[in-house]
């Protein structure tokens, strides 16, 4: 593969069809963080995080690379490539906006000094 062609590459954005979130979990005395994917209906484009989280259908999640805390503590306790959570025991989860917080390039091109 030419450096041409790889550029290409990595530019290229496939859209799959799902919502990648990063979730943060409390149950009991632990602090889970990890990826959660969400289907994307027809009006995904005005879609906030709440949104996706409020009207998943199922009891339980599975999040992917995720790590876990003890309340109250930056020292990881654990960490997995994977976790199935029971929502029905979540004291509170919460997530980002999927682009909230986040530089694109087109903001930087759009501040640079003409």
């Amino acid at each position: 593969m030419t450096p041409q062609e790889a550029k290409e590459h990595e530019e290229m954005e496939v859209d799959v069809g799902f919502e990648l979130l990063e979730l943060v979990i409390y149950v009991n005395d632990l602090k889970i963080v990890g990826h959660a994917h969400f289907g994307v209906s027809g009006r995904h484009g005005g879609r906030r995080a709440s949104d996706y989280i409020r009207s998943y259908p199922d009891k339980r999640l599975t999040l992917s690379d995720v790590r876990v805390y003890r309340k109250g503590s930056a020292d990881l306790y654990d960490a997995a490539p994977f976790m199935i959570v029971n929502l029905d025991a979540v004291d509170l989860i919460y997530s980002r906006e999927p682009n909230a917080g986040r530089v694109t390039e087109d903001v930087l091109e759009a501040e640079e000094p003409a």
